[in-house]
């Protein structure tokens, strides 16, 4: 995979859809709002999901789960009878539509035909409305041309469904949002930079520290969003995601900043990756992800692997997993039982690995 814009369409797909994020998450302390002229300085940041994003993405998942895939909302029902904060918005997203009139439903049903969710948000961050309230956020519709096409529907919408039902219900579950944030935190020290570890563990020194990564709790089973702030890449972090996997999914996204140290080489990329063609069950997989290059998925599975890997290391998990790959958990039990940055370097030690287990 290469980078950031390759991953979100990867692996962090995956996490939305299954990860992730691979989601896909400032573990260090306290995570800051990106508003209005503000920029984060931390690589890393966990929050909980703005609500300018929470905004569009409620009001299509209650289309979602009430008209375009009722069937699979409904098969989230155990979930929220196993567990009563995500019963707190499942049942919600049902309660809400139910007391709707039909020119309401019809004025979602116009707006879910014409927009995504995912560009209505992200038009506010990259305008710099990611941490604007309501009056904001309408203000801003009212105005900028993304939003011109059905303007007047949008509008009357969600300045009624905002204040009405998405506004009263992100204050509710909030706090639980929250209480997830600090579970994920509690697995590193308060001032923990992810970069510098990772810099450390890898024996690899950056000549340009990576963009930031933030990653936002929702309370989302099935659907995920990934947004850009100029460098920056957000991430909403579905509801199932463990603290586990939280971490996981960041150490694989500032992954590839090390591991194309040398994954673009030459000699890695067009003679070492292409030898492993040969591998009929890598080769079956890499078809059915279509975002990558074959290079890519070699880099994917590598990433992966090392994430697991650097999630034992740091104590946030006993072992590397099942892997959801081809040979990431492989390559992470490797590390586990050999790797030493302080006698081999990262390259070397990768570059034998892969002729070990692929026999080339």
């Amino acid at each position: 995979m290469q980078g950031r814009d390759a991953y979100k369409k990867g692996r962090l797909a995956g996490v939305f859809a299954a990860a992730v994020l691979a989601v896909f998450f400032c573990l260090a302390a306290g995570g800051c709002s990106y508003t209005k002229g503000d920029e984060t300085s931390k690589p890393l940041t966990i929050k909980a999901e703005d609500f300018s994003i929470f905004l569009f993405e409620s009001s299509e998942e209650i289309y979602r789960a009430n008209v375009k895939d009722p069937q699979m909302w409904a098969s989230l029902k155990a979930n929220a009878e196993r567990d009563k904060d995500y019963a707190l918005h499942y049942n919600w997203l049902y309660s809400s539509y139910a007391k709707w009139d039909e020119k309401r439903k019809n004025q979602l049903k116009e707006i879910m035909s014409s927009y995504h969710p995912q560009p209505m948000a992200e038009r506010l961050i990259q305008k710099g409305y990611q941490g604007a309230g309501l009056d904001e956020i309408i203000n801003f519709i009212k105005k900028d041309r993304f939003f011109g096409k059905n303007r007047g529907t949008l509008v009357d919408f969600y300045s009624w469904y905002g204040s009405n039902y998405a506004l009263p219900h992100y204050n509710e579950i909030k706090p639980v949002l929250q209480q997830r944030v600090e579970a994920a935190r509690a697995k590193t020290e308060q001032d923990f930079d992810i970069v510098n570890f990772m810099e450390r563990e890898t024996g690899i020194k950056l000549k340009q520290k990576p963009d930031a990564l933030e990653l936002q709790q929702n309370m989302r089973i099935i659907g995920a969003f990934g947004f850009s702030r100029k460098k920056d890449s957000i991430y909403t972090v579905q509801w199932h995601s463990t603290p586990e996997k939280i971490w996981c999914a960041a150490f694989h996204e500032f992954g590839h900043e090390f591991f194309r140290t040398f994954t673009g080489k030459w000699t890695f990329k067009y003679i070492l990756a292409r030898k492993l063609k040969k591998d009929e069950r890598l080769v079956a997989r890499y078809k059915e992800d279509v975002p990558y290059t074959w290079e890519g998925w070699v880099e994917e599975n590598l990433v992966e692997g090392f994430a697991r890997y650097l999630n034992v290391k740091k104590g946030i998990a006993a072992g590397p997993g099942e892997g959801i790959y081809i040979f990431d958990r492989d390559y992470a039990q490797a590390l586990l039982e050999g790797f030493d940055p302080k006698r081999t370097s990262l390259e070397d030690f990768t570059v034998k690995f892969i002729k070990k287990r692929f026999n080339v």
